[in-house]
Parts: C-alpha cells; structure tokens; sequence
C-alpha cells in the first residue's frame, strides 16, 4: 500500500491544477468534474495495486503511461476548449509534476535513505506541491488564460510537442525514479535544467502570444477603420446624389415660377377676371411644406431620402427624431451609416413582401449622453443566419449593413440588436456620445 498511497500524494495535486484554471469554462459543471477527477485518480491506483499485488512494482511507470489517455479523455470531455490548447496546458503540468516528483525523490533518497515511491517520499512530493501551490496555481491561470485568447489552430495542433519532447528526454536521461539513479546530483540537474527549460520556454511562448494577439487586434482595427471609410464614402456618395436631385428639383421649379409670373403679368392687363382663376389653381397646386426630422443635417438628408421613397410604395411611415444640431465625437459619415443602412434594409424588406401592411416606424433621441436609435419594419417573417450574422436577401455573401451599425455603435461604446418577430423586425442601437 506503500506505493498507492505515494500515487496519490503525487497526482492529487496535478488533477486539480489540470481543472481549476478553467473552472468557468466546464462542459458539465464542477460535480461532474470533481466525480471525473476521483473516477481518474481511483483507476490509476487501482492498477498500481494490481500490479503490486502480482509482485511487479517495476510495472507501475506503465500504468502510469496507459492511464494518460484517460487522463486526456476525460479533460477534453470536461473543458470546453480545443484539443490543441489542452493538450499544450497537459504537457504543462506533466513537466512540472516531473520536476516535482523527481526533487522529492532526491530529497528522500538523500535525506531518509528510502525509495523513490515509499510514503515518505509521497509526504516530501505532497509537501512540495502545497508550499508551490499558490504561485504555480497563478503561473498556470496566466498560462491558461493566454492560452484561452489566443486563436492559432495551427500552432496549437504542433505546440505541444515541444514540452512533450522535454519530458521525454529529461525522463529517459535521468533513467526516471530508479533508486539507484535518483540521488545522484545527476539526477537533480537533470529535474532542475527541466525546470529551466519550461520556465524559459513556456515564458517566451506565453509572451509571444501576447505580441501576437495584440497585432492581430491592431489589424482587425485596421480592417475596421477602412472598411468604415469606404462605408462613409458610400453615405457621401448617396447624400451627393440626394442634393443632386434637390437643386434639380429647384432649377426646374425656377423655371416653372418665371413662366407663371409671365401669365399672371399678361392676365393682369388683359383678362383680370381670369387671373383670379388661375392664382387659385397655382395656389392649390403648392406642395405641402417640406418635413423636418430633426435638427442634424446629414441625418435629416438621409432620412428625408428614404422616407419619401417609402411613401412613394405606399408604405406606412412614422418618424419620431429628437436629435441636436451635431452629435459630438459622432462624425455626420457614421450616422449616415447607421440610419441609411436601417432605412435602406427596411425599403428592401418592405419590397419583397407579397402580402399584408407595410411599415417602418423610427425613432431616435439623446438622453444623458447616450444616443438611442430604434425600428421596427414589416418583412415577409423570412430570415437566413450563418454564423451568428445576417445573410443579405440581396447578395449571395454575407449582408454588411447590420454588421456596419453593430461595427460603429461598439466603436462608441455601444451596441446593436437585430431581432426578427414574427413578421415585424426590431432594431435597436445605443451609442455613446
């Protein structure tokens, strides 16, 4: 029993730092993770007794070593991460429970003159992991927590083997816990250099993952702010042309008034009672007053866009916009891109629809320093996600409208919801100013 009892003073404590970094990442929760972890550790010692009750200790390394894809089963049935980045933090552990047992072997050998695997040496490799527990818990929690952030499938499906190849050649070199091996200074250089390699290797790669998430960050910002300059172009383009139409519309209504006033001139001299009549019918003929929305300027253009384009389908319209003159740390391009995307979408999905009433109903304002934006329209209750994003009714590829506003209000600190309802779909934007 002197060799089961060493099993367990020595994988405990590895067990338990394999989980507890990823504690809230479990599949199943900390029961089944706890009720794993003693099924593991039960039939590791189970197997060391066995083999010791048939008179072949020399045998428990191998049942250590077909033990391990159980090990690695359970964790990756436990933790929801990929197998790469498991194994990687596996192989982890596996070095420095080598170190561990082979400086309590040392330490036993040297000091108590017993074996490698006797029970005082299970207490010294105990002992050891409870007087490091708190650092390397930490050293594992940052390990795992850069490990988590970090996506590279290729990386992880190799990276693994670096820390694997060390623990082999540190194993097989150091003649693993043979009596007659284990207190030689040999023996403790070896563990020791082991320790040094991991440390330094495992300190180069953690922060090299660190340059590399921050770079790949850098580039998805990057990718970000010109992706919303080409949207802003696009906006520009389209309030251009909606000021193209505007001074049309003027010339031709110029144009239209100096040949009325010329007939007003002309009936006034010779047919009065005819003037009259035709000062009413042009009365009758002025079209209502343009509509306001709001006091922004580009936000009004664009809005005054789509809305008469929508009225001109006979949809139903309602705007309710309470928005300032100028909107700081807002650029005029960005909210063209969040209104002139909704509107734009809401006009399409109002066009496909065979059947029922048609609406877009939008609001806006700004209260305590956060701009709200919300819509809802009417659509034929047909929608087609991949992958968490809309697939544009337009295109065949993936529709960027929605992921343009979500892109914009997340670069102020806000945020953008699209839900379908039955026939009706919600949209909603806050950003902060």
């Amino acid at each position: 029993m002197e060799t089961v009892f060493y099993t367990f003073c020595a994988y405990l404590p590895i067990h338990l730092l394999a989980y507890l970094p990823f504690l809230d990442i479990l599949r199943f929760g900390k029961l089944w993770m706890a009720l794993t972890v003693a099924f593991n550790l039960a039939v590791h010692l189970l197997g060391v007794a066995w083999m010791v009750a048939l008179g072949r200790p020399d045998l428990v390394l191998l049942v250590g070593l077909a033990v391990i894809p159980l090990s690695l089963a359970l964790y990756f049935l436990n933790i929801r991460l990929s197998p790469g980045k498991l194994l990687f933090t596996y192989m982890l552990l596996v070095n420095y429970q080598i170190i561990a047992t082979g400086v309590a072997a040392f330490l036993a050998a040297r000091l108590m003159h017993v074996s490698a695997r006797s029970w005082e040496c299970g207490l010294i490799c105990l002992l050891l992991f409870i007087l490091a527990w708190k650092p390397m818990y930490r050293l594992f929690r940052y390990a795992a927590g850069q490990v988590y952030r970090m996506d590279a499938p290729r990386l992880w499906r190799v990276i693994w083997l670096l820390p694997a190849v060390m623990a082999g050649m540190v194993s097989v070199l150091s003649g693993g816990l043979q009596d007659q091996m284990v207190q030689s200074w040999q023996f403790l250089f070896a563990r020791i250099a082991l320790l040094f390699c991991v440390v330094l290797v495992y300190w180069v790669l953690v922060n090299s993952l660190e340059e590399i998430r921050k770079q790949t960050i850098l580039q998805e910002q990057l990718n970000f702010e010109t992706h919303l300059m080409e949207l802003q172009m696009d906006e520009q383009q389209k309030h251009n042309r909606l000021m193209m139409e505007h001074e049309e519309q003027l010339r031709r209504q110029r144009h239209d008034l100096r040949h009325q006033l010329a007939v007003i001139r002309q009936l006034a001299d010779t047919d009065p009672a005819r003037l009259k009549e035709y000062v009413a019918s042009l009365l009758e003929a002025i079209p209502v007053a343009p509509r306001t929305y709001c006091k922004n300027p580009a936000v009004h253009a664009i809005v005054s866009y789509y809305i008469s384009r929508l009225e001109n389908e006979s949809v139903d319209t309602r705007v309710r916009l309470d928005l300032p003159q100028r909107l700081e740390g807002i650029p005029d391009g960005e909210l063209c891109i969040i209104f002139g995307n909704l509107l734009e979408n809401a006009m399409e999905a109002c066009s496909r629809m065979a059947r029922g009433p048609k609406f877009v109903h939008l609001d806006g304002s700004v209260r305590s320093g956060v701009l709200t934006v919300t819509m809802d329209n009417s659509f034929d209750g047909r929608v087609t996600r991949e992958n968490g994003a809309y697939r544009s009714s337009k295109r065949s590829e993936l529709g960027v409208g929605l992921a343009s506003i979500q892109a914009v209000a997340q670069k102020h600190r806000g945020n953008a919801r699209f839900e379908p309802d039955g026939t009706v779909f919600r949209s909603s934007v806050y950003l902060q100013i």
